[in-house]
């Protein structure tokens, strides 16, 4: 579970790098929470890899298991899992 220490540090982050509001605000809808992102729609994929890119921004300068424990790397991996499960099942729709 995260922590409101944690995520109000990976919001100062965030902000640092001049983070979407709307994507803040999305994140605030799912907890800061990787067990909660939700699949994309075909419309939200520009917006998942967005955010994606941005989080990674911020973990760009840790080490490998660094990123792994960070919020910003949790959350980055999340959403680009929800972006592999979308385009597998439209390899396996064609």
């Amino acid at each position: 579970m995260t922590t409101s220490i944690e995520t109000n540090a990976a919001r100062q982050r965030l902000n640092r790098r001049r983070h979407e509001r709307e994507d803040l605000a999305w994140l605030d809808r799912h907890g800061w929470s990787d067990a909660d992102i939700p699949p994309p729609s075909m419309d939200e994929i520009e917006a998942y890899e967005r955010r994606e890119g941005k989080l990674n921004s911020v973990i760009a300068g840790l080490g490998f298991s660094e990123r792994g424990q960070a919020l910003e790397g949790k959350l980055a991996a999340a959403i680009g899992a929800r972006l592999a499960d979308l385009r597998d099942r439209g390899e396996e729709d064609e």
